[in-house]
């Protein structure tokens, strides 16, 4: 760890090699090295903003799966298995980039650090905080499946307080198996479409039960056999029940920021499922298990969190940079910094 903080030499080189040596762990219990390695330089240094994206890497590096590290996609190899959708002969030509985006690992980190306080709703009330305070792990699995089916078409505080009353009641596979289903709708109501995702959520627990002994299934493909679940919650259940980062789960979020960043190449796509093709045809594998939780995060930023979000702008290490990627993202700068009393002109290089 510090031949490798004192080979870095900017914030992209101490991303690579943090990726490639499998160190975010080390350097997120190890708080005290980086501070002696980096001294005191000014916000925009090299060496600061490589200490900062380790603090961005440190945030994330421990609610997610660790994808294969030598697994970078080869040109022209669409990467995420093929049964990542419900239908494999209904998809028309896949959307392969033949070259990276230019310049997008340089974004990448920029979004790692702006997100690395962890503050955006997702953080605290998304799928991965509903099951946190589970003790077993079948069961954890279990009410994260739940909370991914209830999110459909859902506000993430409508369904972490729908979650929240389903804890109290005593969710689990036995109490929904018995649960009639007017009482399991009284129970979820307030998310989107209520009375079909009752009867989704009996319909996969009682698969659950006969087909897999009570425990909540751990593969892509059973897990997308359930009523239900479509390829962005079972990539996500994936990710963080079963640990395995088998895909890249596009939502609105992810859809709409990888179009505004050019990442799809240079035509839009159109469905999210497009996007998470073109994605994973050049991204490298070691990003995958952050895409959805970075980006979501940040997409929920941009809508409801302007000013917080430029204040994050104008302290990171990069400003200029950073005021550049709100503008992609669809940032009226001089309206916004105005309203949150930011001065802007120093900053705009």
């Amino acid at each position: 760890a510090v031949q490798l903080l004192l080979a870095a030499s900017s914030s992209r080189s101490l991303a690579e090699h943090c990726m490639r040596l499998g160190v975010a762990r080390v350097l997120c219990v190890c708080p005290l090295l980086v501070s002696r390695t980096v001294g005191m330089s000014s916000p925009g240094t090299p060496v600061t903003r490589a200490a900062r994206l380790t603090d961005g890497l440190s945030a994330f590096a421990h609610t997610m799966a660790t994808p294969p590290l030598d697994s970078t996609p080869a040109k022209g190899e669409a990467a995420a298995p093929q049964s990542a959708t419900k239908s494999n002969a209904s998809r028309k030509r896949k959307i392969i980039l033949d070259t990276p985006p230019t310049d997008w690992r340089e974004t990448w980190d920029l979004i790692i650090e702006l997100r690395s306080d962890r503050t955006a709703v997702v953080d605290s009330m998304g799928c991965e905080s509903a099951a946190a305070v589970c003790a077993d792990d079948n069961e954890r699995a279990y009410h994260s499946l739940i909370s991914l089916m209830l999110s459909s078409q859902t506000k993430d505080t409508m369904n972490f307080l729908v979650m929240t009353r389903l804890r109290e009641w005593g969710l689990s596979v036995a109490s929904v198996s018995a649960v009639p289903e007017d009482r399991l709708r009284e129970l979820i109501y307030g998310v989107g479409f209520h009375n079909n995702k009752v009867k989704h959520i009996k319909a996969s627990t009682e698969i659950i039960i006969d087909q897999h002994g009570g425990r909540v299934p751990a593969t892509l493909d059973e897990l997308l056999a359930l009523p239900g679940v479509g390829p962005k919650m079972a990539l996500i259940q994936m990710n963080v029940a079963v640990g395995q980062c088998v895909g890249i789960s596009v939502d609105t979020h992810v859809h709409r920021i990888s179009n505004q960043l050019g990442w799809t190449g240079d035509t839009a796509t159109k469905q999210p499922e497009k996007t998470r093709e073109a994605l994973e045809s050049w991204m490298p594998r070691d990003v995958w298990p952050h895409i959805n939780l970075v980006m979501v995060g940040l997409g929920q930023e941009v809508q409801t969190e302007k000013t917080k979000l430029l204040r994050k702008c104008v302290a990171c290490s990069d400003p200029p940079r950073a005021l550049e990627l709100m503008t992609k993202l669809g940032l009226d700068i001089d309206k916004e910094m105005k309203k949150a009393g930011l001065a802007l002109s120093p900053l705009r290089s």
